[in-house]
């Protein structure tokens, strides 16, 4: 019988993971840009970092519950609804955290969007770098198993067939 096993951390990376760490150090960069581009949230790099932290680890853990309560709302709007989940979260975050100030809901959801371009565009790079290397291994994998003719790939008994 096969074993599932269920998470409440929303798919994403451990907090004893390096790729937990480097997503949360370019959300941090993210927020940090953001404050000094926008006038939507207030954050020095201390605070940046820190909301990063909090706004992961309220990711991994406190996001699949609000999901799994607001799962009509989230059906009904096409999957609009969780940039409210990441408003709430991030509201919270600036509630919690002193010297992150994002002030009302809409506020919130600009600024869940801006750091998710951010994000995206600041990890772009690491992206393409991976995608490159995985390229790269697949195509020596191939080069060993790589037939030269077709005779190469014919069992033995079918070329004395075709010559009688």
């Amino acid at each position: 019988m096969k074993e599932y096993k269920f998470t409440f951390n929303g798919g994403g990376a451990s907090p004893k993971s390096k790729g937990f760490w480097l997503k949360v150090l370019i959300m941090a960069l993210a927020i940090f840009i953001t404050s000094l581009l926008f006038s939507i949230v207030k954050a020095n790099p201390l605070s940046a970092f820190v909301a990063a932290v909090v706004i992961s680890l309220l990711n991994n853990s406190l996001r699949p519950l609000l999901a799994m309560i607001s799962l009509p709302l989230i059906i009904f709007s096409f999957g609009l609804f969780y940039i409210v989940i990441n408003a709430i979260i991030v509201l919270l975050a600036s509630w919690l955290i002193p010297g992150f100030e994002v002030n009302g809901l809409f506020n919130a959801i600009l600024f869940s969007i801006i750091v998710t371009l951010l994000s995206y565009l600041i990890e772009l790079p690491t992206k393409y770098r991976r995608i490159q290397d995985s390229e790269d291994d697949s195509d020596d994998d191939k080069g060993s198993n790589v037939f030269t003719s077709y005779e190469d790939v014919t069992p033995e008994k079918d070329n004395e067939k075709t010559e009688e």
